[in-house]
């Protein structure tokens, strides 16, 4: 029997499965639940040790003599921690990792009098690779978090060969043991893509695989060759924004998911290739986070540290993002067919109802208007910076065989002008650079038009919706009276009087029948100063 403490056992299962062998533990009661465990497991030799600084050395000597398993080392709380201090600032300098396994109280006890409790997550500092927490899961959700914790630990135990912390906060009772089996978990393999042999198995896997596709979130521009794509496009399912890649037919990802109807199961891969970072669909993400158990999910990292977007990541490729793309496109363009037919046709087919109904769907939203226009006279060559929240996502709609940039790591409003600016600053002798804007990320930053040394070159695509936009959009936040005034900050606000300030060069639409001419004004009009266009929707104006 095994330990009733669900976060014990997600710890104890994801040990054997990353091939622990030996665990060093010492004695406690907060810890007893883990020793119990893994004393009850077939797979783990315990090897007991009353002295805590002892421990972390012998967990050491262990460690260096067998690098093709990790070992562990387990503690009880308190002070009990600290006392493994020495060793693991000497296994981090010697790049012979372990994983210390520390039993906590509950945080709400940390610093209330209560006995042996003290901060322990990231008490170890800068000796260890990482530092995670692993508190008693209530939901799904609550324990896939718990399952990435310990498999982000391991990551970068493999990465670094660096100690790495688990603590484990177990709540009173601590000694119940009545669970016959411990809970099947996920374990992420680390694949060092230099590896010749780990780069091997995965490139059987690709080869073998029958429904792939490839996922790009942001990347900068020229990780993934364009024509290279377009040849594995033809094979292999790729979903893909302007934030990702240039030179590739519009985008139409999210307008896919969204027509997406029927039997899901016929869209559904067996294995996913995620190269890059954020994407700004919400559609893809959620499709990624119902993706069967089957469905082999292999995210490339350049720094090697896993980021689980999909919930269901299987495996961490460490390597340039250029590197992986060459070998596993290469094998794709290799084989005469790379996917069953009914499912390329499927998603092949999705795209041709997503472009038709992008063309013949009329619109009289003065800011999608403005966009589709802007796109159509600019974009190829063009420099183009979007804003988060509303205007991005006009960009991935209509932005075609081009880049966009925007600030998606965080995906905030603030500082996308002033970042259009910076990469003016840099550019005063190449060309224009556009910023297409909404009215609340322009008015919060307005503050980068006080750069002094700004030109001409910096052209921004104004949309003033009267508030945020987004926020209309919003199901059930309608019915909320605090969502006009006090959440999509709703005004009746122009951007004329800022620009004068500044000394701008500024022009202002209202209407389908003079976007047009003001569209090719935003590009073509001589100026020593930066140029706004404001596209002022007054059917949304307070």
């Amino acid at each position: 029997m095994y330990s009733d403490r669900e976060n014990v056992n997600i710890v104890t299962e994801l040990l054997v499965r990353h091939g622990v062998k030996h665990v060093v533990v010492c004695p406690g009661s907060r810890n007893a639940p883990l020793v119990h465990n893994f004393n009850a497991h077939p797979s783990l030799v315990c090897h007991p040790v009353t002295d805590e600084r002892s421990a972390g050395f012998m967990a050491l000597g262990i460690a260096q003599q067998d690098r093709t398993c990790p070992v562990a080392v387990c503690v009880t709380s308190g002070s009990a921690l600290l006392n493994l201090m020495p060793a693991v600032a000497e296994a981090s300098y010697q790049h012979c990792g372990f994983v210390v396994i520390s039993a906590d109280r509950p945080r709400q006890w940390i610093d209330q009098l209560d006995g042996q409790t003290l901060p322990q997550e990231d008490a170890l500092g800068r000796f260890v690779a990482k530092s995670v927490s692993v508190a008693e899961p209530h939901d799904d959700e609550e324990r896939w978090y718990c399952n990435r914790l310990v498999n982000e630990a391991f990551v970068a135990l493999y990465r670094t060969d660096r100690p790495v912390q688990i603590n484990v906060p177990i709540a009173e009772p601590l000694f119940s043991f009545s669970t016959e089996k411990l809970p099947p978990q996920r374990s992420v393999r680390y694949i060092p893509w230099d590896n010749e042999p780990s780069r091997n198995a995965v490139l059987r896997m690709v080869e073998k695989s029958r429904r792939p596709m490839v996922v790009m979130g942001q990347m900068p521009c020229g990780s993934v060759p364009a024509d290279y794509a377009m040849q594995v496009a033809e094979k292999v399912v790729i979903l893909y924004e302007p934030l990702a890649i240039d030179e590739m037919p519009r985008c139409l990802t999210d307008e896919m998911l969204a027509a997406m109807t029927g039997d899901e199961d016929r869209y559904m891969p067996d294995l996913v290739l995620y190269l890059g970072n954020n994407t700004v669909s919400k559609r893809l993400r959620q499709f990624l986070r119902r993706l069967p158990a089957t469905c082999n999910v292999i995210m490339v990292d350049e720094e090697g540290e896993l980021k689980d977007v999909s919930m269901h990541t299987d495996y961490v490729i460490h390597g340039r993002t250029g590197d992986v793309v060459k070998d596993v496109f290469t094998s794709w363009l290799h084989k005469d067919k790379c996917c069953e037919d009914e499912y390329l046709d499927a998603w092949k087919k999705l795209y041709g109802e997503a472009a038709s109904q992008l063309m013949n769907t009329s619109t009289d939203d003065l800011s999608s208007i403005a966009v589709k226009l802007f796109e159509n006279e600019y974009g190829e060559g063009e420099v183009i910076h979007y804003a988060n929240s509303t205007a991005v996502r006009l960009g991935c709609r209509f932005a075609d065989n081009h880049y966009i940039y925007c600030n998606r790591g965080l995906n905030g409003i603030e500082g996308s002008l002033s970042t259009a600016a910076g990469a003016s600053l840099a550019m005063q002798e190449e060309g224009n650079v556009y910023c297409v804007i909404g009215d609340l990320s322009f008015f919060y930053d307005e503050n980068a038009l006080w750069q002094t040394q700004l030109t001409g070159n910096l052209r921004i695509l104004l949309l003033n919706n009267g508030g945020g936009s987004i926020f209309k959009t919003l199901k059930g936040l309608d019915a909320s009276p605090a969502r006009d005034v006090l959440v999509a900050a709703q005004h009746a606000y122009s951007a004329e009087g800022i620009c004068r300030q500044f000394g701008l060069t500024y022009r202002m639409v209202d209407s389908i029948a003079t976007l047009a001419d003001g569209i090719q004004w935003l590009g073509t009009v001589e100026s020593k100063k930066p140029v706004v266009l404001e596209v002022k929707d007054l059917s949304t104006q307070i």
